[in-house]
């Protein structure tokens, strides 16, 4: 359509300008993807007012009253604790996220990490949580919307290599002959039609429905993830753990530690085709384990030891073929099996009988382990050349029994994404939006870890957990009385917990 000349100057990107009944008016409008059509179609979106030549740009009044339900609602009584307990155990993250991403962004990203680990929110229910915390008077001041995150979800998901540069920096004060990192992944449900991710593929839990998969990498030494990756449903682990590698750049420290499934001889000949580490169980009727040593009268006279969490655990390395191999016996724990299996003799001899127990005698209590880890041991030697003595040396049978038990972090940091952050199903239909939500979740579950660490720290875990602290935090509010923001009372045995993980609320 023509435009008059005076008029060209309110022509702006992503807006049309119409002449309708003699009179000019301005709407906004997006372009998406028409199926039918197998081409981009314009999609008017809402009138942004009319344009005449003697007032110019005429502002719609419906527009003004939508922009101003997009803005924050003045409250003058907000949640204080959530906010100050995130922020202060996000401190560090929360400094160096500025440094890669601007602020609005940033802010946004912030916000609305902090309501799905506080609050397990979906994007639909985060402005009114946003209005209600204190974060909004600090972190996006000016309008919260579920559009905004939405778009700053995207934001993230298409900026990928900013946000790996990011994780990049967690790992950079951890020396890497102490920094042992652990990699595993976990699914989630996808009921999406428009992802090209989800697929159906298989997972522990029997449940073919369409599904992503979230690959994670967790430092050992810092007891928390610090790494994500978003990989199609139907793509196994294997093929997917070199790209992750590559892309964080942490080849000679990353260690992939399997479950009792997942040894076969495939996997291990794909495992040497990407030059992968791996730390990799058995189960106790495998042919390759020799359980001869243990079948020796005075057995420990011949057998190694060390200390792990006040427990013994006797240990004989041995090679089986191309297999290097490791076969741990916690004596504690084979007590423990050996009560257990003759107290069933009693309940269940249809299953269990002293025969039974007799072909097990040797086999209870013990953990077999077929390895190959020689990016960390080409670690440990080149230490030794350079003269570099580690805190603690130790041997690398210890290593690899302790990251074994570090397995369980990893198990407990997938429980607790899709439990405590309610993350098990997911309903995003675009895969940046999609990505860039991984990002949030990612972020929360870092707050989740690090609370969990000062719990562990001051000796709180029997009593309490992560959750528990949150939901403490939710009842400390501050309110504006005289146009200054004054805190709640908090009762001495609150501020006493909170005390002993570091967390003060009086300053």
């Amino acid at each position: 359509m023509y435009l008059p000349e005076w008029i060209q100057q309110f022509k702006e990107p992503l807006t049309e300008i119409r002449l309708i009944n003699g009179t000019f008016y301005k709407y906004q409008v997006k372009y998406v993807y028409d199926k039918q059509k197998k081409r981009s179609a314009k999609k008017t979106i809402c009138l942004l007012g009319k344009i005449t030549e003697t007032e110019g740009f005429v502002p719609s009044s419906k527009n003004e009253l939508r922009l101003r339900n997009e803005e924050l609602p003045q409250v003058d009584i907000k949640t204080f604790g959530v906010y100050n307990l995130f922020s202060e155990l996000m401190k560090e993250e929360i400094s160096s996220l500025g440094t890669f991403f601007d602020e609005e962004h940033t802010e946004t990203m912030l916000s609305f990490a902090m309501m799905r680990w506080a609050h397990q929110t979906p994007i639909k229910r985060a402005r009114e949580y946003h209005s209600h915390d204190f974060c909004s008077e600090l972190w996006a001041t000016k309008s919260f919307s579920d559009k905004i995150v939405s778009s700053t979800l995207k934001y993230f998901g298409e900026n990928r290599q900013a946000v790996v540069a990011w994780m990049k920096t967690q790992l950079k004060d951890v020396p890497d002959e102490q920094n042992f990192v652990l990699m595993d992944s976990t699914h989630t449900l996808s009921v999406s039609e428009n992802l090209a991710v989800n697929a159906k593929g298989y997972n522990p839990d029997f449940d073919f429905d369409k599904q992503i998969r979230l690959m994670y990498l967790f430092s050992a030494q810092m007891k928390q993830p610090v790494y994500y990756r978003l990989i199609n449903g139907n793509i196994t682990d294997v093929k997917s753990m070199a790209l992750c590698i590559h892309e964080m750049n942490v080849k000679n420290k990353v260690v992939f530690i399997a479950d009792k499934g997942f040894f076969s001889t495939e996997n291990i000949e794909m495992m040497k085709e990407e030059e992968l580490s791996y730390i990799i169980p058995l189960h106790r009727n495998n042919s390759l384990i020799d359980f001869s040593p243990l079948e020796k009268q005075n057995f420990k006279k011949e057998l190694s030891y060390f200390l792990f969490q006040d427990r013994i655990i006797w240990y004989y390395s041995y090679k089986n073929g191309d297999y290097n191999m490791i076969t741990f016996l916690d004596e504690a724990l084979r007590i423990k099996e050996e009560k257990d299996y003759l107290s069933r003799i009693e309940t269940y001899p249809e299953n269990y009988s002293r025969e039974g127990f007799d072909g097990k005698l040797n086999r209870f209590g013990t953990l077999t382990i077929i390895y190959d880890i020689e990016n960390q041991i080409n670690i440990e030697e080149k230490n030794k050349k350079e003269k570099k003595k580690p805190a603690k040396e130790k041997k690398i049978e210890q290593v690899i029994y302790e990251s074994y038990k570090q397995r369980n972090d990893v198990e407990v940091m997938f429980d607790s994404y899709k439990n405590c952050l309610d993350a098990d199903v997911s309903y995003m239909q675009n895969r940046y939006v999609m990505v860039g939500w991984l990002f949030a979740n990612f972020l929360a579950m870092i707050a989740y870890y690090k609370l969990y660490s000062r719990l562990l720290q001051a000796e709180q875990l029997s009593k309490h957990s992560p959750k528990d602290i949150i939901e403490l935090s939710k009842a400390i509010y501050k309110m504006k009385i005289r146009n200054q923001w004054r805190l709640s009372e908090i009762t001495q045995k609150t501020q006493r917990l909170f005390a002993k993980i570091q967390i003060d609320y009086l300053n």
